[in-house]
């Protein structure tokens, strides 16, 4: 097997974790309220940024002549806006779980 196998499946397998990952990210949206809501919509978000990321990244490997260093600068920032949301998710985890221990 070589290595340009080994990053197809590694993408591939990627692509097929985060799908499953929107999927019950999603169901868990829809069903909880109020605090909890907002911290997982924002995780919600955060993955959906991921997978604009990991598709941003394979065009270039999918459309032979288009321009790398864009495409570089539009998942880098995709990326970005994941860690933020993911960030945003976790904080707001955080404090809703301080409060429940009685912290605030």
């Amino acid at each position: 097997m070589n290595i340009q196998n080994l990053v197809f499946a590694t993408e591939a397998l990627i692509f097929v974790l985060v799908i499953l990952a929107i999927i019950y990210t999603l169901g868990v949206v829809w069903r909880v309220e109020k605090k909890l809501d907002l911290a997982f919509k924002l995780f919600f978000v955060s993955i959906i940024f991921f997978f604009v990321s990991q598709i941003i990244k394979n065009i270039p490997m999918l459309i032979c002549c288009l321009e790398d260093s864009y495409f570089e600068l539009a998942g880098g920032i995709a990326k970005l806006l994941f860690i933020a949301f993911f960030l945003g998710g976790m904080l707001e985890m955080r404090s809703m779980i301080r409060k429940m221990d009685g912290e605030k």
